[in-house]
């Protein structure tokens, strides 16, 4: 919505006076060449001022709340105690496709999580290239890179829905970049309170049985958190095999492979497991959901770049990743394996859990208008 004064002076188009040439630039030029754009009229305006509102997608809790207490109800969902705090809405969005995601977003699901170590140089030159404020952690002199492998069993973009995604640790350029010790694999769970998770690429898929909740995730997840997901579905499956020993994980994207993952899941009481029982909040601009402005013309496939925060509860066994019996193979898809492939990703720590629980926040850009004032007050 927006409200608007000013003067228009109209006068018929003037062929004989006026001229408007498009070029041959990609972005604006091209598309409306080949409209047959006839101009009729031209207005000016010596004294146009417009303000513009903030987007009605964006709804207060209680508005949620009454827009979800209208839905028909289901069999009973997030049924785990540690929910209940998140059972009121603090605010809710209404995407493109008239879809209502209520937020905190919740998400339950088994995840398995590759940490490796990379290059950091190759890795962060596309991003620099961003002008991104950032740059990468370094332990051991190295850049690390989680990869992620989401079998999501229920979620508030409407059911179950499979996802991969991979991201690093930065923080921001103006100050001394962090550079920590390599001791051990484990030096590769950065625990510096300084660190900043920087989403870098995701692919989502539905899930066997759909409830077109992943198409939802893409949407809502582009939307709200500027994630670099694909527009485009991938195709994923992740399968638990000899009785939730092993996890085979197969996605494609853009009819080519993105990535294969054979895995030796982690068991608790086993020998070099090490299981770690979960419950953090993190601050509320803790995570960055994607590269700079979207990073689209750089084939990023983001929206726009804001902070946000998580909180999660969950149980993760963790081992040293073993060649021997685990193998994770990069596909030749643009969008989600070819940058990976290119940083001499070498994994070093491979994670279960079978419990994940997380929510994650409004984005922190968003402030109240009292915050806004007291903002403007000390410029």
């Amino acid at each position: 919505m927006v409200a608007m004064k000013c003067t228009q002076h109209v006068k018929l188009w003037d062929a004989t006076t006026d001229s408007l040439e498009f070029g041959d630039d990609l972005h604006f030029a091209c598309p409306i060449k080949g409209w047959n754009f006839e101009p009729v009229l031209k207005v000016h305006s010596p004294d146009f001022k417009i303000i513009a509102q903030k987007p009605s997608n964006w709804l207060s809790g209680t508005e949620a709340a009454a827009k979800i207490s209208a839905m028909p109800t289901t069999t009973p969902r997030f049924c785990d105690e540690w929910w209940r705090q998140y059972d009121t809405p603090t605010d809710g969005f209404v995407d493109s496709s008239g879809t209502l995601s209520r937020l905190p977003l919740r998400l339950e699901s088994t995840e398995v999580i590759v940490y490796g170590l990379v290059d950091p140089k190759k890795m962060w030159a596309e991003f620099e290239a961003l002008d991104e404020a950032y740059v990468p952690v370094l332990v051991g002199g190295k850049a690390v890179v989680t990869v992620w492998f989401n079998n999501f069993t229920d979620t508030d973009c409407g059911g179950a829905y499979l996802e991969t995604w991979y991201n690093t640790f930065v923080t921001p350029k103006a100050e001394s970049q962090l550079e920590l010790p390599y001791d051990s694999p484990f030096s590769a769970v950065i625990q510096d309170p300084r660190s900043i998770s920087y989403l870098q690429r995701v692919v989502c898929s539905e899930a066997p049985i759909s409830t077109g909740a992943g198409a939802v995730a893409v949407e809502s997840g582009r939307s709200i958190w500027g994630f670099p997901k694909h527009p485009e579905l991938g195709k994923i499956s992740f399968e638990y095999k000899e009785e939730m020993k092993k996890v085979e994980f197969e996605a494609s994207h853009s009819g080519k492979k993105a990535v294969s993952l054979r895995v030796d899941v982690p068991q608790e009481g086993a020998e070099g497991t090490v299981t770690i029982p979960l419950e953090v909040a993190t601050g509320p601009d803790s995570l960055i959901g994607g590269p700079r402005l979207g990073a689209t013309h750089k084939s990023h496939n983001g929206s726009h770049q804001v902070r946000y925060g998580v909180a999660m509860k969950c149980t993760q066994h963790v081992q040293l990743w073993d060649p021997k019996t685990d193998s994770l193979d990069f596909g030749d898809d643009l969008h989600f394996a070819t940058p990976i492939k290119g940083w001499n990703f070498e994994p070093v720590l491979k994670v279960h859990s079978p419990d994940f629980k997380i929510i994650a926040h409004k984005p922190s850009n968003w402030i109240s208008s009292s915050d806004v004032l007291e903002r403007l007050a000390k410029k």
